[in-house]
């Protein structure tokens, strides 16, 4: 999917973090200026400085004296969900500009380093989930000021095969050597060769940047630690394990530093383990490492959040590209004909385009149904609309149909996992878009996995990652969508943006926007059951009758009595009629009617 610039509406406050983060190991040295966490004496980790490329809040790139890109570069909401990176609203792209670089005209990046003559490896990372990231840039490097470097040239680590999958890794451009007396290393990255053109979808991509001091635990890569991660949880999954591992370690920062809550002897593991552990803690962080040849790689001082359980409260909103121009039919495709995306349910933006306000869900047993509504009056919308993605255009969602991007949930303080299912998204008297009957059961419909989206993949954690078709519930029918996902952490501008692009049997589908559009949620508290699908059943005996110029309609049971102009039209409710007998006015023309429960 395409980045695109983000529009602000509007901002929530946030926490104040530096962009710039410094963890120093035992024994502690004295930092005129610096933030310093003293870990654990069992982690002699090291000194582990990150700079970003964007600001941390607002646009813009980081303006605290660590990055600089000579205005070469542009906003992308696209980052990187690599083990460590430090909190930020996006990144920072390229085009054919950068082509222009030179030593003394790049991007010019300056980190405060804790040692003084010491030797880091400098890594980076970015996401390329998007698609759109160059595949044969090849940059080249100079040491400004304080520093020597052992990698000068053909660095292609910032091509689009090291950005992906989701969650990304470190990529090692080399190492740098501080200055005898010197922590305060320069250094430019400019253009060698390749091709980079945002027009052509192959942008060039800085996220953040990380320089670690040498230690014997570095020679060990990290394991990564996902989801789904909740309170009293038995188990942790642990990934990026290497098959000559011998011990993988599971460890919980809550407070008192890093405390090893699980262990597993393996012998030629898979690239992802298992781990029981006992005593995860909400609002705590988990990391892990691994053994090879008898060294640990580094105890964590930071991790992935635990959260409270599946389904805690969440709000929703829907996400609708704006085109005029689009005149239909309902369901047909849209396409990606706008880059102007805007909430509707949402009357603000919050930083990293997450919608403000919509409608907050609590859990329960039942099926829950969630309307939201445009109407015929774009500028006095029935429900507020809010543009979030904007290239140029209408802060207003005109047109009398839109292309349905998708659906927008945002955390409401506790990350989850969450474990939901979607039924019956409906467009007023059009009728179902989509209700899942049609999907393979286990397989992909309607929607794509919800770290697809490069917007808001950032905001979660690797797994789970589910969108697929379920039969063991669904509120009408045999089949629903089944929807799995945890929130990387608490804060409440952090979105999943679960997205029809790129999804079967139709991508961005066309909906009326002077009709409400709904669907149904089915969102379980821990321990609920999962409620079967309803029964099918029929009606008892059906009659018709005429006596002169009366009709009378009669049936048993309960049923809603449904009427159309045309065997093939829009079948409609006929209000208050639900128990027979019917006696309709006979008149003129065709008329058809059908039960329903």
């Amino acid at each position: 999917m395409n980045e695109f610039p983000m529009h602000r509406a509007g901002k929530a406050p946030m926490k104040k973090a530096m962009p710039t983060v410094k963890i120093q190991s035992a024994p502690m040295r004295k930092l005129v200026g610096s933030l310093v966490m003293a870990l654990t004496a069992a982690n002699l980790s090291a000194d582990v400085v990150y700079v970003t490329s964007r600001a941390l809040h607002g646009n813009g790139p980081n303006g605290d004296g660590t990055y600089a890109d000579n205005g070469l570069g542009n906003d992308s909401s696209a980052a990187s969900t690599a083990p460590g990176v430090p909190p930020r609203n996006g990144s920072r792209y390229f085009s054919n500009a950068f082509s222009n670089s030179t030593p003394d005209f790049g991007i010019t990046i300056s980190p405060t380093l804790g040692l003084p003559g010491a030797i880091y490896q400098v890594d980076h990372t970015f996401s390329s989930v998007a698609g759109n990231i160059s595949s044969n840039i090849v940059l080249s490097v100079t040491n400004v000021a304080g520093c020597t470097l052992s990698f000068t040239n053909n660095i292609d680590k910032f091509q689009t095969q090291f950005g992906q999958p989701a969650p990304q890794t470190w990529q090692t451009l080399g190492y740098l050597t501080n200055a005898p007396g010197s922590a305060t290393p320069i250094f430019t990255l400019y253009f060698q060769n390749g091709h980079v053109s945002a027009a052509d979808e192959q942008r060039m991509d800085v996220d953040v940047f990380r320089f670690t001091s040498l230690a014997p635990c570095l020679t060990v890569p990290s394991p990564t630690v996902t989801g789904p991660l909740f309170a009293n949880g038995p188990s942790v999954t642990v990934g990026s394990v290497l098959a000559t591992a011998t011990n993988v370690a599971v460890y919980q920062i809550n407070g008192a530093g890093a405390v090893k809550i699980g262990s597993l002897t393996v012998t030629n593991p898979g690239a992802t383990v298992s781990v029981s552990v006992a005593g995860l803690v909400k609002g705590a962080q988990v990391g892990a490492t691994q053994k090879v040849k008898g060294q640990e790689s580094c105890i964590p001082a930071a991790g992935a959040l635990v959260g409270g359980g599946a389904n805690p409260s969440v709000r929703v909103a829907l996400s609708i590209r704006g085109n005029p121009d689009l005149a239909g039919p309902f369901g047909s495709t849209g396409g990606g004909t706008n880059a102007n995306v805007y909430f509707l349910g949402a009357s603000n933006v919050l930083a990293g385009a997450c919608p403000d306000l919509g409608v907050v869900l609590q859990p329960g047993t039942n099926w829950q149904t969630v309307t939201l509504a445009r109407g015929t009056d774009s500028f006095n919308p029935i429900d507020p609309t809010v543009l979030w993605n904007d290239s140029g255009g209408s802060s207003t969602l005109d047109g009398n149909f839109g292309a349905f991007d998708g659906l927008a949930f945002a955390c409401q303080g506790d990350n989850g996992p969450f474990d939901i299912y979607l039924d019956d998204l409906s467009n007023g008297t059009n009728g179902i878009l989509q209700n899942w009957e049609a999907g393979t059961p286990g397989g992909a419909y309607g929607f794509v996995a919800p770290g697809i989206s490069g917007t808001t993949s950032g905001n979660l954690l690797a797994t789970p990652n589910e969108a697929l078709v379920a039969t063991n519930t669904a509120f009408a029918g045999t089949r629903c969508l089944r929807v799995k996902w945890q929130f990387a952490g608490g804060d409440t501008n952090l979105w999943l943006r679960l997205v029809t692009a790129g999804a079967v049997p139709v991508e961005n589908p066309q909906v009326d926007l002077n009709e409400p559009i709904s669907f149904r949620i089915l969102l379980l508290r821990p321990g609920d059951p999962v409620p079967p699908p309803p029964v099918s059943a029929a009606p008892g005996p059906i009659t018709i009758s005429r006596v002169g110029a009366t009709i009378t309609l009669n049936w048993a049971g309960t049923w809603q009595l449904q009427a159309a102009p045309a065997l093939p039209g829009t079948f409609t409710n006929v209000p208050g009629i639900t128990t027979g007998p019917y006696a309709p006015a006979v008149g003129p023309g065709n008329r058809f009617y059908r039960l329903t429960n």
